[in-house]
C-alpha cells in the first residue's frame, strides 16, 4: 500500500510540474523616479530655473504581467498586459488607461514568429530603439525630438519574425487612439486613425543595421486624408565596451499646423567602463526643412548599477535653439522660452522587478 501511495504521489508530483512548466504567468515592473533641473523656463514672460521631481527619466515607470502556455509544436499563447504610472504621484500614464503601455495577446511561433492584436508599440520601439544611445529614454533622447510619434496604437494587429540574425515586423493599426471621439474605427471611412509599419533588422557579428517605414493618417474626418509619415535607418557597431551609433529619421506630415519636412540625425556611444559603470554621449540634430527651426541637443548620461536590479543615474543635456525653435530638453513641451538655449539635469533611482 505504502508502495502504491509513493508512486501516486511520484506521479501528481511529476504532473504538477510539467503543467508549471507548460503555463506561467509573470508580474514585473520599473519605478524610475529623479530630481530634475531646468534652465530658461516660461515663466510670467520671463526665463526661470526650475528643481522639480519627475518619474521615468531613463526608462518609463510601469507594472505589468505578461503570460505564456506551451500548446506543443513549438506553439504558445502569450499575453501582456502593461500600465504606466508616474511614480512622484501615483496617477496613471498614457492619458489614464489602466494598461496604456501594452495590452494584447496572440500566437507565437518557434518556426512562422508572433501575431498578437491590441495596443501595441510602434514599430520605431521594437527595431530602432535598440540604436539610440539613449534607447528612447522618455526624457534628453531622439523621442524628445519627435514628439509627434505615435508610440503606441490602440487596436493593432502586429507581425514580428525571427530568422537567424534578421527581424521583420509589420504592424496594421484600424485607428490609433480610441480615446479621441470619432477618431479611429469609423463606419465608412477606413482611414480615420489608421497607422501603417514595415521594418527589420539585420545582425551579422559586431555590425547591426535597421529601418522602419510608418505612415498614419489623420485621426478625424477632416484629417483622415491627409497622412504623417517617418522613413528611418539606423545602424550600430558593437566593439567590446564601446558601442557606436548613427541613425536618420525623415518627417513629411500633412498633420500639424503647417506641412513639415524635418530630418533628425544622431549619433554617439555607450562605454561600459566596468561592469557596474557605463557612460553614454550623444548628440541629436534636428533639421527642419520648412523654417530655420533647427535644433541640436547634447547628451551625457553616467548609469551605475548598485545590484542587478537597482541603479543609479545622472545625465545632463544642452539644447541649442537655432532659428527660434522651442525643444526643451524633454521635448516641445513648452519648457522652454522659443530661442533660448537650455541646460537639463536630472539625477534619479531605477528599480525593475
Amino acid at each position: 500500500m505504502k508502495r502504491i501511495l509513493s508512486i501516486a504521489g511520484a506521479m501528481l508530483a511529476a504532473a504538477a510540474t510539467h503543467a508549471h512548466a507548460q503555463s506561467s504567468v509573470t508580474l514585473y515592473g520599473v519605478a524610475d523616479v529623479g530630481i530634475e533641473y531646468l534652465n530658461h523656463v516660461p515663466n510670467a514672460g520671463q526665463g526661470e530655473n526650475l528643481f522639480r521631481m519627475t518619474s521615468g527619466n531613463i526608462a518609463g515607470s510601469r507594472w505589468g504581467m505578461r503570460g505564456v502556455e506551451d500548446l506543443g509544436g513549438g506553439l504558445k499563447g502569450v499575453f501582456v498586459l502593461e500600465g504606466g504610472m508616474v511614480l512622484d504621484t501615483g496617477m496613471a500614464s498614457q492619458g489614464g488607461r489602466i494598461f496604456g503601455r501594452k495590452a494584447y495577446v496572440g500566437l507565437d511561433s518557434s518556426t512562422f514568429g508572433q501575431f498578437t492584436m491590441g495596443r501595441h508599440h510602434n514599430l520605431m520601439f521594437d527595431l530602432i530603439i535598440s540604436f539610440d544611445p539613449m534607447f528612447f529614454a522618455p526624457k534628453y533622447s531622439s523621442f524628445s525630438h519627435d514628439p509627434w510619434l505615435a508610440g503606441r496604437v490602440d487596436n493593432a494587429a502586429k507581425y514580428t519574425g525571427k530568422f537567424g540574425g534578421l527581424t521583420v515586423a509589420g504592424l496594421y493599426s484600424f485607428g490609433v487612439d480610441s480615446t479621441v471621439a470619432n477618431g479611429s474605427e469609423v463606419p465608412g471611412n477606413s482611414r480615420v486613425g489608421r497607422d501603417m509599419s514595415a521594418g527589420f533588422s539585420y545582425q551579422a557579428g559586431k555590425f547591426r543595421v535597421g529601418g522602419v517605414y510608418d505612415q498614419l493618417n489623420g485621426n478625424s474626418l477632416v484629417k483622415a486624408g491627409l497622412t504623417e509619415r517617418r522613413y528611418v535607418g539606423a545602424a550600430a557597431v558593437d566593439m567590446g565596451p564601446v558601442t557606436a551609433y548613427l541613425g536618420y529619421r525623415r518627417l513629411v506630415s500633412q498633420l500639424l499646423a503647417t506641412m513639415s519636412r524635418t530630418d533628425l540625425i544622431w549619433t554617439g556611444a555607450n562605454w561600459n567602463i566596468s561592469p557596474n559603470l557605463a557612460m553614454t554621449g550623444a548628440v541629436y540634430k534636428t533639421n527642419d526643412r520648412t523654417s530655420a527651426k533647427d535644433p541640436v541637443s547634447f547628451v551625457l548620461s553616467a548609469d551605475y548599477r548598485l545590484s542587478k536590479r537597482t541603479d543609479a543615474y545622472v545625465t545632463a543635456s544642452y539644447t541649442k535653439n537655432k532659428g527660434g525653435s522651442a525643444l526643451g530638453a524633454n521635448g516641445y513641451d513648452g519648457s522652454v522660452l522659443p530661442g533660448a538655449n537650455q541646460i537639463g539635469a536630472v539625477i534619479g533611482m531605477r528599480h525593475s522587478f
